[in-house]
């Protein structure tokens, strides 16, 4: 069965349910994404790619939002070789992967074949899940939505964490972003007599959910707010209906990893990211 490239998020969902369904963050994400494609579509000229591939019972699925990596979760090697061949094939431009470490270097070895690409790596994530929040010690100050009071530190404190994390920013620009999500009611921040702490939240139907990203600028650390933060968001995700809450960590970042440990999160898998560089 040849690669198949989706226009319906929706369509693609049910196209890639064998492999979102392997792992529970990749189900959540998946879900997630594709709502949020329905929800709000790029904006025009921003490509997006979704695709799902078969080789015999091998199965893969592909998303991309503008120039970023694609996402591979736990595609299968023999069919993300074949979204690999397809790609090269539309001269579609790949700046790197992400994914379970089999995929990502079947792919790579594919991409290198055809282009003389070499990856690099550039990221270790780690997914969690949680079930049931554990009590954590509770700062000064209180959580709360995020409202349009909020945009203007909210949009300096994202630009800081784009920038320490060293992720893609927003392609429609860190302000629309933030209004959006304000906009959605998906946005909690900590207040302590200022606003202290952010994160994002996601709840679609099915009750897939996600927690990220979640930020405390430096001069605020090591009060607790973003523990707090988190449990406190993750209790409202479990109270409105999540089967479970998601996050991803970099392993390079103890600190969150502990964080997120103490307020329940429990380990499920880890992925890759790597880029193509020329050799």
């Amino acid at each position: 069965m040849p690669v198949v490239f989706h226009r319906d998020p929706h369509a693609f969902a049910a196209a890639a349910r064998d492999v979102a369904s392997r792992s529970p963050c990749s189900e959540a994400f998946v879900a997630i994404w594709c709502a949020g494609l329905a929800r709000r579509p790029p904006a025009p000229g921003v490509t997006w790619l979704l695709a799902t591939a078969r080789n015999g019972n091998a199965n893969a699925l592909v998303m991309q939002h503008g120039p970023n990596p694609l996402l591979l979760e736990h595609s299968d090697p023999e069919a993300a070789r074949e979204v690999a061949h397809a790609l090269a094939d539309r001269g579609h431009p790949v700046p790197g992967v992400d994914g379970s470490e089999t995929a990502c270097a079947a792919f790579a070895e594919a991409w290198r074949e055809r282009t003389g690409r070499v990856t690099v790596e550039r990221v270790r994530m780690r997914h969690h899940a949680l079930e049931r929040v554990s009590p954590v010690p509770a700062p000064p100050g209180s959580a709360r939505v995020a409202g349009a009071e909020d945009l203007a530190w909210l949009v300096e404190a994202h630009d800081a964490f784009v920038a320490e994390a060293k992720v893609p920013p927003a392609l429609q620009g860190t302000e629309r972003l933030v209004r959006e999500r304000i906009d959605d009611g998906r946005m909690r921040v900590w207040h302590d007599g200022r606003t202290v702490s952010f994160l994002g939240l996601n709840l679609v139907d099915g009750g897939h959910a996600r927690v990220g990203p979640v930020y405390t600028p430096p001069a605020r650390r090591g009060r607790g707010y973003a523990t707090a933060l988190v449990a406190a968001a993750s209790s409202e995700l479990l109270e409105r209906g999540a089967r479970r809450v998601c996050l991803t960590t970099d392993l390079a970042n103890p600190v969150s990893n502990a964080i997120y440990a103490r307020v329940g999160y429990r380990p499920v898998d880890e992925t890759v990211g790597r880029d193509f560089v020329d050799p």
